[in-house]
């Protein structure tokens, strides 16, 4: 508990609002997606109508992926709502990844697993990738290892843009874009 309270003091001192964001990209996703106040009315179909919830579904809403790939317990996405297909994995299924040949356009981790399994799902998966593809990476403050986890998979060179949004990450691989790391508040 300690850590999570030293993690979240520190996210605040470094967070950031729409208002210290500099990349347009980020800007309109902080402005249009995370701080969109619509009371849209699939809210009330969601299984968790929680915030977090609500933001995720703007989220998926905002960036409308074809394709979505779900690792480990399917409980925050409520990927039912929308006409994407959905490809979720709860254990380690190396085989089923590695056969597949399938573009993910959004990709939500969702597992606790260790930072040799998390890497392990990272690497296996950077081939899924396109330009505009998105991954939410869940709890990257929960515990020292899935801090140093997120460190490893933000300074990939792959990897453009990450937010950290404190209780998830996200990260982009726009390859028109400098590298930037966000730490957004909402």
């Amino acid at each position: 508990m300690l850590h999570i309270l030293k993690s979240y003091i520190k996210f605040l001192y470094h967070s950031k609002n729409e208002h210290g964001v500099h990349s347009p990209f980020v800007f309109d996703l902080v402005t249009k997606c995370f701080y969109d106040k619509t009371k849209y009315p699939e809210y009330s179909l969601l299984k968790n109508n929680s915030k977090r919830a609500r933001l995720f579904f703007r989220i998926i809403r905002y960036f409308k992926p074809k394709t979505i790939l779900e690792i480990g317990n399917p409980t925050e996405l409520d990927t039912n709502l929308f006409s994407s297909e959905i490809i979720s994995i709860e254990d380690f299924e190396k085989n089923k990844l590695s056969k597949n040949d399938k573009i993910f356009d959004l990709v939500y981790f969702n597992q606790n697993e260790s930072q040799k399994t998390s890497i392990a799902y990272f690497e296996l998966l950077l081939p899924t990738v396109a330009n505009d593809s998105v991954w939410i990476i869940n709890d990257i403050h929960k515990s020292n290892e899935n801090g140093n986890t997120w460190e490893i998979i933000k300074n990939h060179p792959k990897i453009k843009v990450t937010i950290d949004a404190f209780h998830f990450g996200m990260v982009f691989f726009r390859a028109e874009q400098e590298k930037e790391h966000f730490v957004i508040r909402f």
